[in-house]
């Protein structure tokens, strides 16, 4: 019992070091290494990076900083605090992968669902779906219902009501472009094969917008390693499930690939920047395009204008910003790994290395988020001081019951011990006038005790062409 009762203590205070390292450990910022192919996606007050791969020579994986994200509070890009928990998560499910894409949905919007990609090491596989649940810290594979689309190397969107749509892509099993539309519902856990009719020719790495009106513009693009143009874009409309073309004009981007898509913050127009023209780095990196009348247009932009334009990197806005994270075309000497434009004024874009606002909203996230870790590594230092205490208490009673019984047992002989003997009766006075007889003898035994890397090319899918 004494054992058991001391395995339980030790047990206990393992837990509770061992979650206040957890806890601690949270404040660990790294330098994660330059990307590209990779995901960027925003939970609540965080904006999480995984997977892509090094632009080097020879099979360069990321192996500082696999899964990363940083806070959005107010930061300066040059100083940019990334938290590593890529050893805080069981992510080592997923493989090595660059061109992947990711989106948040599940019932509560609080989950990453990571789809698509390809994988960096030829013993290992992809799953088509992954996803991280932000509560559990977890990654899994899911079980999904239905037959599943077959392309890769996609764009994810979804609405409000948790649906996520997937169009065209490549497959590398059966060596096939597809122009298939996709739902996966994310709160059944469904897929569902819907209007492919009018639908634009396969493609991979296009740009694809979700718009107010339920509308999803796709645009751009790569087909059997050429790029495609912007003089048409196409519209799936998501409640009357049909396709329709629109011809654009004005200062039309050349053909592209690669390159990132966002909504203006009116809703009224389509900003893209970068992307890859075959093999090469397009040559304007920001162009707008009018909703109103489908005309393309660069924005008037002042700043720290980037040095070069990016490929395969991500972009997403947070408040005023298009905030764009790493990519290839750059070299972290001339710039940062993360970019950021303030998109507020349409008549003129700014370049900057500040976010400066935050919403009530997000400061509070981010206000509560300090305080639990703060809180956190308080109680966890007291639990496990507390547990020390009692430990100590529980150790110092114990000795001074075993030196009890040790001395008990000094005191009280054993029968045929060395120091045996009888113990006496000593008869009353009546006793004396009657015939002696011999007294009995008592025997009191002590209880007895035990003490118990070759090149990664982002061209290399499919036919070595990149996803």
């Amino acid at each position: 019992m004494n054992f058991l009762n001391n395995s339980s203590i030790y047990v206990i205070l393992g837990i509770l070091l061992q979650l206040l390292i957890k806890v601690s450990s949270q404040i660990v910022t790294i330098n994660p290494d330059s990307r590209y192919g990779h995901t960027a996606t925003v939970i609540n007050d965080k904006l999480f990076v995984l997977g892509g791969a090094k632009n080097c020579q020879g099979i360069c994986l990321v192996t500082n900083g696999i899964f990363i994200f940083f806070d959005l509070n107010p930061f300066e890009t040059s100083n940019l605090k990334w938290y590593d928990i890529s050893h805080s998560t069981n992510d080592d499910i997923i493989p090595p992968h660059r061109y992947a894409a990711s989106i948040v949905g599940g019932e509560n919007n609080n989950t990453l669902f990571l789809y698509g990609g390809e994988s960096l090491d030829i013993q290992r596989k992809l799953a088509l779906v992954y996803t991280y649940d932000t509560q559990s810290n977890l990654w899994k594979i899911p079980e999904i219902n239905g037959t599943p689309p077959i392309g890769r190397g996609i764009t994810l969107l979804s609405d409000s009501n948790g649906l996520i749509y997937l169009f065209g892509g490549y497959s590398l099993e059966l060596n096939k472009y597809t122009n298939d539309m996709f739902t996966l519902n994310t709160t059944s856990l469904s897929w569902k094969n819907i209007s492919s009719i009018n639908a634009p020719s396969p493609r991979v790495q296009y740009g694809a917008v979700f718009l107010p009106n339920n509308i999803i513009i796709y645009m751009g693009g790569q087909f059997n390693q050429e790029a495609l143009t912007l003089n048409e874009v196409y519209l799936y409309d998501t409640v009357n499930n049909n396709w329709t073309i629109k011809t654009t004009s004005g200062s039309i981007p050349s053909a592209r690939y690669s390159f990132s898509s966002v909504l203006g913050l009116d809703g009224q127009r389509i900003i893209i920047f970068g992307g890859m023209n075959s093999s090469e780095y397009s040559d304007e990196g920001l162009y707008v395009l009018d909703l109103n009348n489908y005309k393309w247009s660069i924005p008037k932009s002042s700043g720290k204008i980037p040095s070069s334009t990016r490929a395969a990197h991500k972009a997403v806005i947070i408040e005023s910003y298009m905030v764009i994270t790493f990519g290839l075309g750059y070299t972290q000497g001339n710039d940062n790994d993360v970019l950021l434009l303030d998109i507020s004024d349409n008549n003129e874009y700014i370049w900057t290395t500040s976010f400066e606002t935050l919403s009530p909203a997000l400061q509070s996230s981010n206000l509560w988020v300090i305080i639990g870790v703060i809180i956190g590594s308080s109680v966890g230092g007291i639990l496990l001081a507390v547990g020390g205490y009692f430990l100590y208490k529980w150790y110092k009673k114990n000795r001074k019951v075993r030196k009890n019984k040790k001395e008990q047992n000094k005191a009280i002989p054993t029968p045929g011990g060395e120091h045996s003997r009888e113990i006496l009766q000593i008869p009353d006075e009546k006793a004396q006038n009657q015939k002696a007889t011999p007294p009995p003898q008592i025997l009191i035994s002590s209880e007895s005790t035990g003490s118990t890397q070759q090149n990664v090319n982002p061209n290399s899918l499919p036919n070595n062409e990149a996803l």
